[in-house]
This record gives structure tokens, C-alpha cells and sequence, in this order.
């Protein structure tokens, strides 16, 4: 072999030796075999950031005296024309209380609405630990009118006996206890839990509440946190 094509062969090694180390050093491999999933999807996504776009739009059209929900996949699920007759559904798929105090400042209705639905907190369970959510609340509540009703709903249960689920019940336990001694703090404010009419025996959210993944409520778990919610702010 020529020493021209030894130093070409040299440089291909140390080229493809050079593109291994970057491609494990950015975890190349790790996202290709479906590790670390956490990070391939950011918490502020695109989609987040696509339908705040959809939400700026229609903040300015919505009228005097609407009861705004603001909250992730499960709101963004909700009726919620039958809890409120005017209403206005701000939910965002996979959001959490970072994503709602990021969007806060974009609803200007909040200054005109008759009361504030929230319900929050999830998917926050993967992202930090429940001191870091509760302050994310306190920074929610303080953020919202003093003088306008505000309902918070518990984090709802989850299905534990579904293959996979990554959540535990103990823990959202917890967690609403937690909200719920901040909300005391705020006269303007009521905590709902639905937790005693959502769960089966076990403590987990009953099959027939749940569309098969254990988290999102069906059409007959939904009926109840309806109720729970239309009750609540009948009651404010």
C-alpha cells in the first residue's frame, strides 16, 4: 500500500472513530432504541407552542362573563359547555404548570371572565417533584384576580393495574393535599377532588372511567367531573 493511501485509510478511521464519539455523546443511540424518552419531547413543544397561536387568536373575541378552563390533555377533552354555558376550553394536550405560566399572560379575558377552571399538574409528575409544582400553583394563583372565583381540580387518579403506567397514586395523594393547603391561603378559591368518585376499591381510577390508558377519562368518567365541576362553580 502506497503511504498516500495508508494516510487516506488513517483519515477514514479517525473520521468514523470522531462521528461515533459525537453520536454517543449526544445520545444518538440511546433515542434510536427508544431510551431517555424522556428528552424527545421538550416541555414547551411545538404543538404547545402551535395552539397558544390558535389561543391569542381567539382571546380578543371572547365575551365578558365567560368561565375560562385552562389545563392539559384532560381539559382539552372536556365539555365544557356543559358546565358553563359560556365557556372557553384553554386546554393544551401534555401541558404543564410551566407551560399554563408561560400562556397565562396571553389571555387578556382572564381580566373579563366570570371564573377560572384549572386543572394541572400530571404531567408535571415527570418533569419535577411535588414542592417544585405546588410553587408553580402559587405562582398560577397569584398571577389570577383576587375578586374572580377560581376552581382547582385535584389531580385526577390513575389506573396503576395498566401495563406500564408510570405513576402511582400515593404520590398524587400527596401532591393534592398539598395544593389544597396552598388554596386555602386564597379566599377566591375552591379545590375539587374527584378522586372519591373516580376510584374503584383498589384506589386506582376505575376501567370504565378510563379510555384504556389509564389516564384519560372516557365519556362515563367525564359525566362525573362534569358534575363535580358544575357543582363547584354553582357554589362560588
Amino acid at each position: 500500500m502506497s503511504y498516500s493511501k495508508k494516510i487516506y485509510s488513517i483519515y477514514i478511521v479517525g473520521l468514523h472513530i470522531f462521528c461515533i464519539v459525537i453520536l454517543m455523546q449526544s445520545d444518538f443511540f440511546g433515542t434510536i432504541l427508544g431510551k431517555n424518552s424522556t428528552h424527545q419531547q421538550p416541555e414547551i413543544s411545538p404543538y404547545y407552542n402551535r395552539i397558544t397561536k390558535y389561543h391569542k387568536r381567539m382571546d380578543g373575541s371572547i365575551p365578558a362573563g365567560a368561565t375560562l378552563f385552562i389545563g392539559d390533555s384532560v381539559t382539552q377533552g372536556l365539555a365544557t359547555s356543559a358546565i358553563a354555558d359560556v365557556s372557553v376550553n384553554f386546554g393544551i394536550g401534555s401541558d404543564t404548570t410551566l407551560g399554563v405560566i408561560k400562556r397565562l399572560p396571553f389571555y387578556k379575558s382572564i381580566d373579563r371572565a366570570k371564573a377560572v377552571v384549572i386543572a394541572i399538574g400530571v404531567n408535571d409528575l415527570k418533569y419535577r417533584d411535588n414542592n417544585s409544582i405546588v410553587q408553580n400553583y402559587q405562582k398560577i394563583l397569584n398571577y389570577l384576580p383576587v375578586d374572580m372565583p377560581v376552581v382547582v381540580s385535584a389531580i385526577l387518579p390513575v389506573d396503576e393495574r395498566v401495563e406500564s403506567m408510570p405513576l402511582t397514586n400515593e404520590r398524587i395523594i400527596k401532591l393534592n393535599a398539598a395544593i389544597k393547603a396552598l388554596a386555602r391561603n386564597y379566599k377566591n378559591v375552591v379545590f375539587v377532588d374527584a378522586r372519591d368518585l373516580l376510584q374503584g376499591d383498589a384506589g386506582s381510577l376505575k376501567k370504565a372511567f378510563h379510555t384504556g390508558d389509564g389516564v384519560h377519562l372516557s365519556a362515563a368518567g367525564y359525566q362525573v367531573w362534569i358534575s363535580l365541576l358544575r357543582n363547584a362553580l354553582s357554589n362560588t
